[in-house]
């Protein structure tokens, strides 16, 4: 009976082992790709997440305000959870980017607190500029002007007139042909990275 108590109480007061993974095996992203963190205690802990920045601003990931972070033993834990309203977007700029997981018996355990019974887990993950996608407009009638909206950031360019080939950033856009006489068309594509695509795109007259 004595050997057992004293068994439970040094897993009780044994430091915490936590574990931490993302959703991609080699850790490489490329920008406009969705992280999801995870991470499990093997006991009943406080848990604080925070991911370092490639230009080194930190931020914390878990827990939420108002939230202590005490999670359960063998639980796995998402980031961002189950019916989150919204996602970690890797936005950049390219390099390496570092989560830390810290766990203790204490609550909030700080990512530079100097307590000894903090454990912490450091994960990398590397950040790639994504290869670019490379369009050709083709227009009927032609030399149609072509604007071209980045939804991300809602800026619009003026890229010349078409025929034209056009290199942009993997993401979502907006297109827009113009010419003097004719209805402007406009159209939502997605370029995905390495894209190689022709866009033919017919204008009606008034």
């Amino acid at each position: 009976m004595v050997d057992l108590i004293l068994s439970i109480l040094m897993t009780v007061n044994g430091a915490v082992d936590i574990e931490l993974w993302v959703n991609k095996d080699e850790h490489i992203y490329s920008i406009n790709e969705n992280l999801e963190v995870f991470f499990r205690a093997d006991q009943d802990c406080y848990v604080a997440i925070y991911d370092i920045e490639v230009g080194g601003e930190e931020f914390r990931l878990f827990p939420p305000d108002g939230d202590d972070g005490w999670v359960q033993g063998g639980q796995v834990y998402q980031l961002p959870g189950e019916g989150a309203e919204f996602d970690y977007l890797i936005n950049g700029p390219p390099g390496v980017e570092t989560i830390i997981a810290c766990a203790s018996t204490t609550p909030a355990p700080g990512l530079h607190d100097p307590d000894p019974d903090i454990t912490c887990r450091t994960l990398e993950i590397y950040i790639q500029e994504p290869e670019p996608a490379k369009l050709r407009f083709i227009s009927t009638p032609d030399d149609c002007r072509i604007y071209i909206t980045e939804i991300m950031t809602d800026e619009i360019e003026y890229v010349g007139r078409a025929p034209r080939t056009v290199v942009i950033r993997p993401g979502e856009y907006i297109i827009e042909l113009k010419r003097a006489g004719f209805h402007t068309l406009k159209r939502r594509i997605t370029a995905d990275p390495g894209d190689r695509r022709r866009i033919f795109v017919k204008l009606t007259p008034y």
